[in-house]
């Protein structure tokens, strides 16, 4: 995730410096004798699709070797998703009533600017399913979902090694900004400095 304000500053200037990509791109996609595409349907995803969505993560984890750090249950997955206070929206794409890909994405709050944008989270369509456009209508589903709310961006981070899904983002109008890096605190690091913050300090007020 692209963390600190200035990197999505960055990302809302570019709105009014070029004019936004426009597509219509069809979230069903039917099954013609001159196409022969298979048949998708994107949805909002329902909590009944929760191991699907587990399914599809554990996937995309393996994809980038990051199995280790996929521990949320399918209780979490309720709570987070489909809860009174979600913190993440799903779309599902169904093939012959199979769920074959998913987009989550978050809203996110950047001091200063009036109101929330969207942060991508997952993008997978399994791979047997894949170079139909069923990527695209996901992507399509939650570029609507951010135009409803008002949001002007989407965002992402992507694995730089990741020269296909770069080629894909930048082909849907994706821009990268090469002047911004991320950063994470994390182990031994995070500790230490949780640690320097309890001297002396007043006990922290944790909301929710």
């Amino acid at each position: 995730m692209v963390t600190g304000t200035a990197c999505c500053r960055g990302n809302l200037k570019q709105t009014t410096s070029k004019p936004p990509h426009k597509s219509s791109p069809q979230m069903d996609n039917q099954t013609t004798e001159t196409t022969r595409e298979p048949a998708f349907h994107i949805r909002a995803a329902q909590p009944s699709d929760v191991p699907a969505l587990m399914r599809l993560k554990r996937l995309l984890a393996e994809a980038e070797d990051s199995v280790h750090v996929v521990r949320a249950s399918a209780a979490d997955w309720l709570r987070d998703g489909f809860g009174p206070h979600p913190g993440f929206s799903a779309y599902v794409a169904e093939l012959d009533g199979a769920v074959v890909g998913m987009a989550t994405c978050s809203r996110r709050i950047i001091t200063g600017w009036n109101g929330p944008v969207v942060f991508l989270q997952d993008l997978f369509v399994e791979s047997a399913q894949r170079r139909h456009g069923i990527a695209a209508a996901l992507l399509a589903r939650v570029a609507a979902f951010a135009s409803a709310i008002g949001s002007p961006i989407v965002e992402l981070t992507v694995r730089a090694d990741n020269a296909a899904a770069r080629t894909f983002y930048d082909r849907t109008g994706f821009q990268p900004l090469p002047q911004c890096l991320t950063y994470v605190l994390a182990g031994p690091a995070l500790d230490a400095l949780a640690r320097a913050d309890q001297a002396g300090n007043e006990p922290l007020a944790l909301a929710g």
